[in-house]
């Protein structure tokens, strides 16, 4: 039986059946297979395992038993301790992809990508809280892993400062909490190896988001025309003009020993 997984914004006909989910494929599915094969070869248990493609041309993962952070979830990731956990399992992340190697050897899709064309690392590109899972017995494991593309640190991780300190104008706490937020997150990733550049990349990341979906959206291409009309590309530009006036009253937190 095949049950539908609802909840994420760009991500459709994605069902449960049984132990795995099953997922539409696309140009990108070797790319993500085979990185997903590397991060499970190299213990990263922050990811689900692939198991290949079914007679319908779907790709299978194990469904992750737990609970999604967003939209009802998001009190597990509101403690200091919950957000060093996370920043942790991004940072090992990062430390198991930096052994998969030329990635230009795949296709790679290219919605969550970085535009200026560094392949500093493979990043997940949707570090997210509607992405990521708490296990039933205590991980935190990202899915949804078909943007990855090669890419700059700062991309990844201004990405997941923006939705999990988080930065963004609706949900962001005062400015002395982002700064307490900031220092637990690169204090729990490595202070030394957090990119100066992340809070300028995380306005670049806000504008490329809302310039795609003002782009796709107006084109009608779905799910980009939904997410134009319930305002996102707004809420994404909105974003963009808060952080980058916020940056320079924030930037000391990325710098603390």
């Amino acid at each position: 039986m095949e049950e539908p997984l609802l909840g994420g914004n760009t991500h459709e006909q994605v069902v449960r059946v049984g132990s795995t989910v099953r997922r539409p494929t696309g140009s990108w599915t070797p790319g993500v297979h085979a990185l997903l094969s590397h991060l499970e070869q190299a213990g990263f248990s922050g990811a689900p395992c692939i198991h290949g493609v079914d007679e319908e041309g779907r790709e299978i993962l194990d469904y992750i038993d737990g609970e999604v952070v967003h939209p009802h979830h998001r009190h597990l990731i509101e403690s200091d301790q919950a957000l060093a956990q996370v920043a942790a399992t991004i940072r090992r992340f990062h430390d198991a992809v930096s052994g998969f190697g030329a990635g230009e050897r795949f296709a790679w899709s290219d919605r969550g990508g970085d535009p200026s064309g560094a392949t500093e690392i493979l990043c997940h590109n949707d570090l997210a809280p509607w992405n990521l899972i708490h296990t039933l017995d205590g991980r935190w494991v990202f899915i949804d892993w078909d943007l990855a593309a090669p890419g700059r640190r700062s991309w990844d991780l201004s990405f997941a400062l923006l939705s999990l300190v988080p930065l963004m104008p609706d949900d962001a706490p005062d400015d002395r909490r982002v700064a307490e937020r900031l220092a637990v997150f690169v204090d729990a990733y490595g202070v030394a190896d957090v990119p100066a550049d992340v809070l300028t990349v995380a306005v670049e990341r806000c504008e490329r988001e809302a310039e795609l979906i003002f782009l796709l959206g107006e084109a009608r291409e779905p799910p980009y025309d939904r997410l134009l009309r319930e305002g996102h590309g707004e809420i994404w530009s909105s974003a963009a003009t808060y952080i980058a006036a916020r940056a320079t009253t924030w930037q000391p937190a990325l710098r603390l020993r």
